[in-house]
């Protein structure tokens, strides 16, 4: 959630350094294109937004060791240069590694529930460049989206950690500066603004340069594209198209529903997985009522689905069950056909083996019609093993357990294991 700006217009950001051959970027410096929201962590904490602006992306350098050698050299790589990119800046509001580690994955989630990127870190199409300071306790206080210092203390120089390739990585790169940083002032040393490199074969940040400030870049209007004007109309039409992002279906799941927040969070994770739940929830609910039909959605996925997924690695909307079979297979369940373990059973057998669910479905009521009623199957069962009757009737009463195994048996799993046993002993009584 930001405020959207009327104006767009691009400026001209110089600096030299091989990853920009021209000597200057493509990009926004007093007029982005978003400022002043946030986004909320699971936390609590709302990770405050300064700014989200355009700009031209720069090319890429990596670091090597010639092994013959050992001489230290870099190559650079500019498929990437000049292609669009939108960078997400944020005040110093972040306090923790593991809320920087949790804003990047949800601004990855934002991203493919939009659909306008995979921001797939390790393909380099989404990146997280974290800046570290540390500061003396009780000499700062965080006020107005920034670092304010009490009386004559001077805050500490920040550092900026690149080449990050996961999201992972960013929680271990912003762990290691902090170590870093300690270190150095507990020895007597003075931090400088610095550009650091992150080094996931040795899980250490290096140094690169030292940070320009913004004074540094010579900022200028970009002279070839004009400014562009957005009306508080045109926002107003574009924010009623957005779909419903993770947080909103959360909310709407646990409020509406009454699922719980844990269920509710894996559950929209990904935009298929959410639109997965909601149609299994329309199918269930012209059965049962909205609530239940959300519920009971919500128990299959969290529970056998989830189970099935983990195993394979892979999202439970992605392992080829149709939420139109599941729907039949739970209705048919609290219906009565079969027992939960068989229609567990059946979920498996339908990924693992290829097997139609609704046709096992409609074998397994036919051979529950076929069997009669359940009083008759036991009295069948109870015939059929005297030894086991006896034995029960002697004090043995485990012997309970094989016959309503045989019971269970003979009706393919489609009969209740408590209302068998119920009636195996009310039968054995006579």
């Amino acid at each position: 959630m930001c405020s959207i700006s009327n104006e767009i217009f691009f400026d001209r950001k110089h600096y030299f350094y091989p990853d920009l051959p021209k000597g200057y970027q493509i990009s926004q410096y007093k007029k982005p294109i978003c400022s002043n929201g946030f986004v909320q962590v699971p936390s609590g904490q709302k990770v405050e937004i300064e700014r989200i602006h355009q700009e031209e992306d720069v090319a890429k350098s990596t670091h090597h060791i010639e092994t013959s050698t050992g001489k230290e050299y870099t190559l650079v790589d500019y498929n990437k240069s000049g292609v669009p990119l939108i960078e997400i800046v944020t005040k110093p509001s972040i306090r923790s590694a593991k809320d920087a580690k949790d804003f990047a994955t949800k601004i990855r989630q934002i991203a493919r529930y939009l659909n306008i990127s995979d921001a797939d870190m390790e393909k380099g199409q989404m990146r997280c460049e974290p800046n570290i300071s540390i500061q003396e306790k009780g000499k700062w206080e965080y006020k107005d989206g920034k670092i304010k210092s009490f009386g004559n203390y001077k805050l500490n120089p920040k550092s900026e950690v690149k080449n990050i390739g996961s999201i992972t990585a960013v929680e271990k790169a912003i762990l290691f500066e902090v170590k870093r940083m300690a270190e150095e002032l507990e020895q007597g040393k003075q931090l400088k603004q610095q550009t650091r490199g992150w080094n996931a074969s040795k899980n250490i940040t290096e140094f690169q340069r030292y940070k320009e400030t913004a004074d540094d870049y010579r900022y200028m209007p970009e002279p070839d594209i004009p400014v562009i004007e957005i009306s508080n109309n045109d926002i107003e039409n574009i924010s009623t198209e957005l779909i419903e992002l993770p947080n909103e279906k959360i909310e709407r799941y646990t409020s509406t529903w009454e699922i719980s927040e844990y269920s509710a969070e894996v559950i929209s994770s990904t935009k298929k997985s959410a639109e997965y739940f909601e149609e299994l929830q329309k199918i269930l609910s012209k059965k049962l009522d909205a609530k239940e039909a959300a519920k009971e959605a919500s128990n299959w996925i969290m529970g056998p689905l989830y189970a099935i997924s983990n195993k394979k690695g892979k999202d439970f909307s992605e392992i080829g069950v149709k939420s139109d079979d599941l729907a039949q297979l739970i209705i048919a369940f609290k219906d009565g056909n079969f027992t939960k373990n068989k229609a567990e059973e059946l979920l498996n057998d339908s990924i693992d083996k290829g097997i139609n669910i609704l046709e096992e479905i409609q074998k397994l009521k036919m051979a529950k019609e076929s069997n009669g009623s359940l009083a008759d199957v036991v009295k069948k069962v109870i015939e059929e093993n005297t030894q086991a009757v006896s034995d029960y009737r002697n004090g043995k009463e485990a012997s309970i357990g094989f016959l309503v195994g045989k019971v269970m048996q003979i009706t393919k799993g489609t009969a209740n294991p408590n209302d068998v046993r119920n009636t195996l002993i009310e039968e054995l009584k006579k």
